[in-house]
This record gives structure tokens, sequence and C-alpha cells, in this order.
């Protein structure tokens, strides 16, 4: 049997066990639950994909296995006697991977078996020193004091029908001397529900922006949005609104952390600053949407991307259940489809909605999906309500036209120059595309902001760009 296997490029990371009793220690505390803290020098991204080489040294084994980093502690950003590492979560649901690790468990029980029948006799009356690591993950949910060093961290993982939420806490109490810090007791600050409901920010030039949250809690929330109009260190206002009671609720927050995507900003962090009557309000709502969130995991269905692909997934979906919330991640990017009575509900994709947000999740080939059989409340004046297959066709259709128009197949980071005085010598007519492209060009915007803010089709805009190349209106930048 072989665990899921991470992409080609993936980074590898060693987990390395020199004696039985260290693994047995290990298995125990965190491999069961679907996690481990790996030391190592190098800074990951949250949610990045890596390889992860389970060294059982004392066998002679290794166990290879795709994992989620979910945390990461530079030497900067380590507590005071703590080595750098990342937490991570392996992508195979909790019984495959005992599954996986029950023949190296049984061979380091009887290895062990035998060295404790003969430690027995030679000093019985000795104590072993503890040899695990002082994060443990204990199967309950756990943060960093929220802050711009510490971000948010996607309490849930891809994958894991009995894993634990992962995440480290630096807030535990001080321990006696003589206490194993492998059986420390942590007392988290807040958790974290991977909630993902609906919300309007109040950007710090007084804009509305429409945002879902990947993840809450007491100190603060993740956001899927045009991390752009968010500048890190300016305030902001949210409104969220219950999903079952339809409550709204209002509350400050100071933008704090970037997660940066492909050319734009993925994701925004928020460290929420409620007023003091306000913060019971806010404990409760993020209380209640946790014990949401626990509840409809149970039902749902999460796995690797790549088995079936977007178009598979929601076809298969939506021909086994009358309604339901498709929830897709390609690398830091995020996209939500929600349909009823076999039409779209919506399709959103950051700032991009309906068939150009399908089109963009259409593309993703690797990441993975969850689903619910759950919908939100969408306003009447926003369902799309066509029928799946048509609005699947014509996704498709936008995403070979896109494919087809691309040109050289710029990097989504891409800059570009304005030529003007090759702008006012040509004469030529420029298509209404063609002069929003040279308007966001000429403000800075990076090749996958302009297909983002520009509404056409993004095929259209690839058209627009490589024509004023051709011209010589536009320039490649440095």
């Amino acid at each position: 049997m072989q665990g899921i296997s991470a992409p080609d490029e993936a980074r590898q990371l060693h987990l390395t066990f020199d004696t039985a009793r260290a693994f047995e220690e290990e298995y125990a505390r965190n491999l069961t639950k679907g996690g481990a803290f790996v030391r190592t020098d190098e800074c990951f991204e949250l949610r990045e994909i890596v390889e992860v080489a389970v060294e059982m040294r004392f066998l002679g084994e290794t166990l290879t296995l795709a994992a989620e980093v979910v945390h990461c502690m530079t030497a900067e950003t380590a507590p005071v006697g703590t080595d750098p590492g990342v937490a991570i979560q392996f992508l195979d649901p909790g019984p495959k991977l005992r599954r996986l690790f029950e023949p190296f468990v049984e061979e380091a029980e009887d290895q062990q078996a035998a060295e404790t029948a003969g430690a027995i006799e030679a000093a019985p009356d000795s104590k072993t020193e503890p040899t695990g690591d002082a994060w443990t993950l204990d199967g309950d949910v756990f943060d960093d004091e929220f802050s711009s060093d510490a971000g948010l961290i996607p309490a849930t993982g891809p994958l894991g029908d009995e894993g634990p939420e992962l995440a480290l806490a630096t807030d535990e109490e001080p321990l006696p001397e003589s206490e194993d810090p492998n059986e420390r007791t942590h007392r988290p600050r807040s958790d974290r529900a991977a909630a993902r409901i609906p919300v309007n920010v109040r950007a710090p030039n007084g804009q509305e922006l429409r945002a879902r949250t990947r993840n809450l809690s007491e100190s603060g929330v993740l956001l899927s949005v045009d991390g752009e109009e968010l500048p890190l260190g300016k305030d902001v206002t949210l409104r969220l609104v219950h999903p079952a009671t339809g409550e709204p609720i209002s509350v400050g927050g100071r933008v704090v952390r970037h997660i940066e995507g492909e050319g734009a900003v993925a994701a925004v962090a928020v460290h929420l600053q409620p007023d003091d009557g306000d913060r019971e309000a806010v404990e409760r709502f993020v209380t209640e949407m946790g014990q949401a969130d626990r509840e409809q995991r149970k039902e749902g269905i999460r796995g690797p991307l790549d088995e079936m692909g977007p178009v598979g997934l929601l076809q298969m979906f939506t021909g086994l259940a009358p309604c339901g919330t498709l929830t897709i991640t390609s690398g830091s990017e995020e996209g939500v489809i929600a349909f009823e009575d076999g039409a779209l509900l919506m399709a959103h994709c950051r700032s991009v909605n309906g068939i150009k947000a399908l089109a963009r999740i259409f593309s993703w080939r690797t990441g993975f999906f969850e689903f619910r059989g759950q919908v939100e409340a969408v306003p009447e004046a926003e369902r799309d309500g066509r029928p799946i297959e048509a609005v699947l066709l014509e996704a498709l259709r936008v995403l070979d036209e896109s494919k087809r128009f691309s040109g050289a197949e710029h990097e989504p980071s891409a800059r570009f120059r304005v030529e003007r005085d090759q702008l006012d010598g040509s004469g030529d007519a420029l298509s209404q595309t063609e002069e929003a492209v040279l308007d966001l060009a000429g403000a800075g915007f990076t090749l996958r902001r302009m297909l983002d803010v520009i509404p056409d089709e993004d095929g259209h805009v690839h058209q627009a760009i490589d024509a004023l190349l051709e011209k010589g209106v536009l320039v490649l930048a440095d």
C-alpha cells in the first residue's frame, strides 16, 4: 500500500527516528492523529505541499508521504529554546495512515520489548529520559498569538477522516522541571474554525469589498479577497453574517499579513480589534461558527484534486446531491462553487465571479477539494440560476479560448511598460479592452491583476495584450 504522492516539484522534509522508543512515542502522540513537527532551517509557505521522508533508521526503512504545511517557525520566530521547523499534516486520511505505519509499529514494538526486557534486568529502577518533541499535537486546535509574524494558520487540512486540526501554541503555562515536555497541557488563546462564510470589507479608502473567510478565530480572520485594496497596517471594518440566523456582526480590524499568490495577493490576514462591548458577541459568533464547521465536516468529503479534476468533481457531486458547496484549493488560491437543484448558485475565486471564476477553477490541475452538502444563503439578485451543464460548457469554452489566446504565456507576475510615443504615433483606434489594459499597465498592475480586474474573458484580455505588444505600445518591463 502506498500513500498519496506529492507533486514532483514538492520540497522534501526528513522526519528521522534513530530508536524504536522515539518512533513509538511520536506515533502514539502525533502520527496516528495525522501530523508531526519536523525540525528544519528552511522556510515554507502555509499550505505548501511537501514530501516527508519518515526515516525509521532503527529498522532501515523509509516511508515517503505527502503532507501540507500548517505552521512554520523560523529561527527568528521560534520561542527561546525551541528549534525552528514546520508543523505538517499528512494528506492520507487517518485510517489509511495507520495502516501504512502498522507493519513498522509492530516491528518497533518487538524491538522495544526486547530492549526493555534487557534493561529491566540491568537497571530495574531506571527511568528513560524524554526523547520526543517539545511541540505536541494532541488533537485540539491551538494557535499562536495573532500577529504579523504568526499570521493565520489554516487549522484544517484537505484530508483527515479522523485526523486533528493542526496548529501550534506558544502560550502554554510554565512546566514543573520534572514534567515531560511531551505531556504538557497547552492552553490555547483562541480556537480557529475553518469557516467559510461571506463577508463585506470596508477598505481604508471607503470601498466595499466582497470576500470570504477561510478560517476564523477570536483574534483574527483569513480572507479570500483582492489584497491590493487592503494594504498592510491599515484599519478595516468587517461585516459578517451568521449563516444560520442571518444575524450580522460588525467588527474592526487591522491588516497584518498578505498571502502571496501568482502575481497577486491571494488572501489577507486581519487581526480583529472589537470594541469592549462587542467582544462577547464576537466570541459567541466564532464559537458557533466552529461548532457548525465541525458538524458539517463530519459529513463532508475531502481529497486530492488530481484524481478527478474540478470538472469531474462538479459533475459527480451535482449528480449525487440536490445541493452543496465545493471548495477547491490550489496553492494559495481558493475557489468556491455552490449549486442547488441542478443550477449554479454562485462561483467565486477571490475577486472573480461567475463563468470567469469557473474557468479559473477548471484550469487547476493540482490541489485539494472539500464538498459539503449545504449551501449559504445567496441574495436573489446575485444567484446565477443557470443549469450546471450549461455553465460547465460555457466555462470550458472560456478556458479553451484563454489557452489559445495567451500568446507568449507571460508569467502572472509580469508587468508591462506603456510606450506613449508609440501610442500617439500609431493613429490606431484602441478597443475598450486595450484601453483598460493600458490604464492598468500604467498603474503598475501585474498580468494576473489585469485579468482579475478587467471583466472581459481572460482570452480577450490576452488578445488585447498581444496586440499592444505587437504594435510596440506595450513592452514587457524588466
